[in-house]
């Protein structure tokens, strides 16, 4: 271990610090200690409303169930639950008129429904999957499979593209199969 050398050190002090500088200006408004606590409060109910979700939201859980948790009112835990979903934490699918279950994000697509196209006696398959996305938006997610004894189900490759864009997608497919018939 080296010998340390009081006279070849430098204080804090001679290398200079932000101590001097004011926290706040002059004409910066100084933090109201009220205002304050309830920006705590909230980050700390925030912070428990995602830990509810992680929890116990594997399966969906509702704004008036994570309200009961926690003992706040249904509309604080919507409040907190949507401002999840901006972060991408939680996302929502509705499941009636007025029921909206919240679900941990742990993946940035949410598989709505899946069908399959098998073809060449099984060892091609079309994996197609309505999904939803961010801002709720729809999804079509296609993936090509190929199969085999050895090896099973694997993934070649992948397409995704949004739903209110599908009568564009296949005007084009048209488009580009027309030109290739035509040479």
């Amino acid at each position: 271990m080296a010998d340390f050398d009081e006279e070849d050190s430098i204080s804090l002090l001679e290398l200079g610090s932000e101590a001097e500088r004011r926290v706040w200006s002059d004409e910066e408004e100084k933090l109201d200690p009220e205002d304050f606590k309830q920006r705590f409060k909230k980050s700390v109910v925030l912070d428990q409303v995602r830990g509810v979700v992680r929890k116990y939201g594997e399966d969906g859980i509702s704004a008036s169930v994570v309200a009961d948790m926690l003992d706040i009112s249904t509309e604080t835990a919507r409040t907190h639950l949507n401002t999840l979903c901006s972060l991408r934490e939680v996302y929502k699918q509705k499941k009636n008129k007025q029921l909206h279950l919240y679900y941990p994000n742990g993946r940035p697509l949410h598989g709505l429904g899946t069908r399959r196209i098998e073809a060449n006696d099984g060892d091609l398959i079309l994996e197609l999957q309505l999904a939803q996305g961010k801002n709720e938006g729809l999804y079509f997610h296609v993936k090509e499979k190929r199969f085999s004894l050895l090896e099973g189900e694997r993934t070649e490759g992948a397409i995704m593209f949004p739903l209110d864009k599908l009568d564009e997608f296949f005007n084009e497919l048209d488009s580009l199969a027309s030109e290739v018939d035509q040479e």
